[in-house]
């Protein structure tokens, strides 16, 4: 059975703020060596938000640089302004990205007629492969299905979905409305214990954070579904439902994986944006006893 697992990239920064480009390379340089199938750079767990628009372009350029086309590489370009998103989504692009992915305007809810719109005039402008980002605990409303299957018959360069959502209702639903008529429609689940419910339902696989900490886990997780392998499933499942136990160490839950990742020696630092709150004393005792526990170092 098919499936994939890309990784939603953190981003490293200096106690400045500047980008820590160093360990950015060594995390890329991990993933892609434990087995990930892909990377999304200023996605959910980047900080996008907090970064002015110069820094996003650096840090796409160094990634498109750095990751070569050795796994896919997907850029988030969401900003609060249409324009900025056609034109970084464009620039990405040329400079060799596959794809970008795209999150709702935010702040205000928005109804299916204004995605309608807001879509068809970005997938009009850029040229190249658009995922759409739905993650409603952060805009504050959900894309119907009906809406993302609309936007797919009158773009071909609308290829794929993360659909950020705790339970699998919704996606379960994305599957139907949309791979039904479209098979190759590409919908991937955001919270990485819902990975092989995705993939079970129809869909493609995850784009979750825990893979930036346990690149390999993951990618053992999905060659045992495409061994066809039920006792690796099964155990791939229970050691994710077990370390999602991260995730509710704080919230937000960024510092903490950025914290994992530098216990691992895979960062040098866990610096965040500001006022981003930074992992303490007692979140790297629950954060080694979480790994220690699978056997992680």
């Amino acid at each position: 059975m098919n499936a994939a697992y890309m990784t939603p990239a953190i981003t490293l920064f200096h106690e400045d703020g500047t980008l820590d480009l160093a360990s950015q390379e060594k995390l890329f340089d991990n993933l892609i060596e434990k087995g990930v199938d892909g990377i999304l750079v200023e996605g959910s767990s980047s900080e996008f938000f907090a970064m002015p628009m110069e820094q996003r372009r650096e840090m796409a350029k160094f990634a498109i640089e750095k990751i070569n086309h050795r796994v896919k590489l997907i850029i988030g370009t969401s900003h609060m302004v249409a324009d900025e998103i056609i034109s970084f989504s464009n620039y990405c692009l040329d400079h060799g990205a596959d794809a970008v992915m795209i999150l709702p305007p935010y702040y205000f809810h928005f109804g299916a007629e204004a995605l309608l719109q807001y879509y068809d005039r970005l997938a009009s402008s850029i040229h190249g492969p658009i995922y759409i980002y739905n993650f409603p605990d952060n805009t504050g409303y959900t894309i119907p299905p009906e809406t993302v299957l609309q936007l797919v018959r009158l773009h071909s360069n609308i290829v794929g979905m993360k659909d950020t959502i705790s339970g699998m209702d919704h996606t379960r639903e994305l599957i139907k409305v949309v791979k039904s008529q479209v098979p190759s429609f590409e919908i991937y689940s955001g919270f990485d214990d819902n990975f092989a419910h995705n993939v079970m339902a129809g869909g493609n696989g995850c784009i979750g954070a825990l893979s930036n900490v346990v690149p390999e886990v993951c990618a053992a997780w999905v060659n045992a579904f495409r061994g066809n392998d039920l006792d690796g499933i099964a155990r791939g499942q229970q050691i994710i439902d077990r370390l999602m136990d991260l995730y509710s160490i704080r919230s937000p839950f960024l510092p903490v994986i950025k914290e994992a990742c530098k216990l691992r020696g895979i960062a040098a630092t866990s610096a965040g944006t500001f006022p981003m709150p930074s992992a303490t004393v007692e979140d790297d005792a629950r954060i080694l006893e979480l790994l220690h526990r699978e056997g992680i170092c």
